[in-house]
């Protein structure tokens, strides 16, 4: 028998899609994700929004998708997120895909483990397809 000794995890991500009329930053991330100035988890607040918006660049977890249309939209994230994907392209709202891991500080890795959606003027976006 072997016993492994030292840190192990059981790491999780969670692939995201987010529709934005504005392009991303973190500084925009930081306020539709509805983080507050000055707030005692700024520092951790700014630090998921960069991980988020570095995830952009990166695709998609299990997926080899390298395009945000209907057809990958509905693919991974499902029927009803690809009408929205739809609905808000014919508006000029920018799509992004990417995927974020539960080892990537503690409030991305929070972000991770939850599943939600957040839709409100000039922002979606769809985290629902959580792998563990």
């Amino acid at each position: 028998m072997k016993i492994r000794v030292g840190y192990v995890t059981n790491s999780s991500s969670t692939n995201f899609l987010i529709l934005s009329k504005e392009e991303l930053s973190s500084e925009y991330l930081y306020k539709k994700l509805g983080f507050k100035k000055n707030s005692p988890i700024e520092k951790e607040a700014m630090e998921l929004c960069e991980n988020i918006l570095y995830a952009t660049q990166g695709g998609l977890r299990y997926f080899n998708l390298d395009e945000v249309n209907f057809d990958n939209v509905r693919e991974v994230f499902g029927e009803a997120a690809a009408h929205k994907f739809q609905k808000y392209k014919k508006k000029g709202y920018k799509g992004y895909m990417g995927y974020t891991r539960s080892d990537d500080g503690t409030l991305t890795g929070f972000f991770t483990t939850d599943s939600f959606e957040i839709e409100e003027k000039g922002f979606y976006i769809h985290a629902r397809n959580c792998m563990w």
